[in-house]
Formats: C-alpha cells, structure tokens, sequence
C-alpha cells in the first residue's frame, strides 16, 4: 500500500530526471542513478522485518480504580534491520459500563523492544484490550503492510474497599434474626436445648447431674443455626463505583467474622473469604448490570442492601 512518502519520492524522481535532461555533466546521471536504485533495494531488505513481525499484549489480570496501569505491547521482529515506523490502533472498552476508548501510537526505527500504553482506570470494569489495526513501513516509509493483530486481554479495575458513612452493627443484624433448630445427627454444638428423654437418643446427652434433682430423664439436644444465609445485595450500580467500595468493605468484614455469605448481583456469588470476594467482583465487572437478580429472602438471617454507598437492613 503507497503512501505519502512514496508520492514525495516519485516528485523528487521526476525532478531528477529533469535536471538530468537539463545538466550536461554527470552529477545529474549519478544522483538520478541513486535516487532509483537505493529505495528499492532497501524496501527489499525492509521486506523479512516487516512480514515476519509479531505482536503480544500484556497486561495485569487485576488492577485498583485511579491506580496507574499499563498495557505492555511486546514486538517481536527476528530480522536485524529496524522497521521506520510501526502504527498500533488500541481499543480499550469498559464491559461494565460500555465506554470504549480508541487511540493510535507511533514506533520509530522499532527492532525488538516493547511499549507501555496507558489504560483507564477512572472506572471500575473489566477492560478488553485489543489491537484493531498494526501497520508496519520499510525503511524509506515509502510501503506500508498491514500485520496480524496479537489476541486480545483483559483487565479488571477492582474498586477500593470502602466503608459507609453509616456502618451496620453487623452483630445485632446478625444476632436478632438467628434462628436455632436441632442438629440432625447430635453430636456436639455451642448451643443447646434441654428436653427430657425420647428412646433413641445417645447416654452422653443424658444430663445426670440435672436428672438426678428431677423424676425425669434430661438430655441436651444440640441446636445449629436454622437461617445460616446472609445476603449482600447490589441494589443500583452504574459508573458511580461507591456502592461496589462499600460492597467490597462489607464482604471483607463478613468474611474476617468467618461468616459465609451470598453476593446478589447479576448473578449470586457465595464466598467465605477475601479471594473468593474478588473472583465474584471480578465475574460482576465483566458484564453491565442494570438490576441485582432475584433470590429467596426466606429463611435469611440477615439481609444487606447496599445502594449508592448506603447500606439498610430490611
């Protein structure tokens, strides 16, 4: 494909010759000679660098909203000569909240290095970076070929976990709603009930010490938690990122209580550690969501609704 340069080249040619036909001596022949022959001979040895360069995108799988990020392009060229110029279109598009952003750089004189491209991390999101378009010029800038785009990667812009102005007393949220019931099976349990005896059940539930002041026969029936659910609700999201910070608080410090729960966003996330947190957070960001799903409230525990950074408990 011509461009500019190869223009600018043949309106120079076109002037040499015409000095030539003009200039008796042999100036005019020589510097016509030259301007004839030495582009083409280095468009062929520009030829191996320009067909046998590759490209490949690096970038972090996981990065904080407003920290610095890059987008590391590696190109590889096995020839020794340099190429004069490599162009790279980007397009970087936010999948959480649709906004894409298309840019072009320039290399110089490129034969094995690798650059660094800014990414947007104004917004938390999964951003897909791809290159939609590399061209690559001979030596002279005179040719330019179009090169196979590398595959595209992805990062995801986590936001910073981040209290309300209002924390939740998590422990009266989660105190006030339990809800015990017998442990199938027995066995051993913090809490417990006493009852009197029913055939079947084991000696060591039998309290002596409690049966021998009564006429009857007491045991201790263990008891667990009958609403063990506790739901962390999404309940409006858009680009504003607070109420992803106060989500990714609350999770955070559900899980330092060592309380398993479940995130209600697109889709529902059950974690019960800052990993699995960030894993949910991630799936979230990779897709826009207009509302949180809908789930069974029946039997929860304990119910948190985060919308704009406040959190309220139904």
């Amino acid at each position: 494909m011509p461009t500019l340069a190869l223009l600018l080249y043949l309106l120079i040619l076109g002037a040499l010759w015409l000095f030539r036909m003009a200039y008796v001596g042999w100036l005019g022949s020589y510097l016509f000679a030259c301007a004839l022959v030495v582009p083409p001979v280095l468009l062929l040895m520009s030829l191996p660098s320009m067909l046998r360069l590759k490209l490949e995108l690096e970038v972090a799988p996981t990065l904080t909203r407003n920290a610095e990020g890059k987008l590391t392009v590696r190109f590889l060229n096995r020839s020794l000569l340099p190429l004069h110029r490599v162009s790279v279109w980007l397009e970087v598009e936010n999948r959480f909240t649709g906004d894409v952003k298309k840019d072009r750089f320039h290399y110089q004189a490129l034969v094995s290095s690798r650059g660094e491209l800014p990414l947007p991390t104004d917004y938390c999101g999964q951003l897909h970076c791809r290159v939609v378009r590399v061209e690559v010029r001979d030596l002279m800038g005179f040719i330019k070929l179009l090169r196979k785009c590398p595959e595209a990667v992805t990062c995801t812009v986590l936001p910073v976990a981040n209290g309300p102005a209002v924390p939740p007393d998590f422990d009266l949220a989660l105190d006030t709603a339990e809800q015990l019931k017998p442990k199938y099976g027995g066995g051993y349990s913090e809490e417990h009930d006493l009852r009197e005896y029913r055939p079947g059940d084991t000696v060591n539930s039998i309290h002596w010490k409690l049966s021998s002041k009564t006429d009857e026969v007491i045991v201790r029936e263990p008891l667990i938690n009958a609403n063990q659910n506790v739901f962390l609700v999404l309940g409006r999201i858009g680009k504003e990122d607070r109420g992803l910070e106060v989500l990714y608080w609350m999770s955070l410090e559900l899980c330092m209580r060592e309380i398993p729960h479940t995130i209600v966003a697109d889709s529902l996330y059950d974690v019960t550690n800052e990993a699995e947190t960030i894993d949910a957070l991630c799936t979230v960001l990779a897709n826009p969501m207009d509302k949180p799903c809908p789930f069974d409230p029946a039997g929860a525990r304990a119910i948190f609704i985060v919308t704009d950074g406040e959190v309220s408990v139904p």
